[in-house]
């Protein structure tokens, strides 16, 4: 399981984003496929770690190449995102 999770203020739906990227970074068996940086500086995370979503156009696309279904968990606090990718092994 890995879980990450991102602090400040400001992002709303790129903040969730900009948190499921990092958490598929740390998974080697997710692939991403389509990811779009910001083109002003973003407070909740470090650069060219962004994932900038936009209805229609801009969206956070990966593949997962572990041979198992995953979950994804997310959860939000009035200051934190925070998102799990679980790896859910053939019974």
């Amino acid at each position: 399981m890995m879980e990450i999770k991102l602090k400040d203020f400001g992002g709303g739906n790129c903040q969730v984003s900009s948190t499921l990227y990092n958490a598929i970074l740390e998974v080697s068996s997710l692939k991403v496929t389509e990811r779009h940086a910001h083109s002003n500086y973003v407070p909740y995370v470090k650069k060219g770690k962004d994932a900038a979503v936009a209805y229609g156009s801009y969206d956070l696309k990966f593949i997962n190449n572990s041979g198992n279904d995953i979950k994804i968990k997310a959860s939000t606090d009035n200051k934190s995102v925070t998102i799990s990718i679980v790896n859910i092994k053939e019974v």
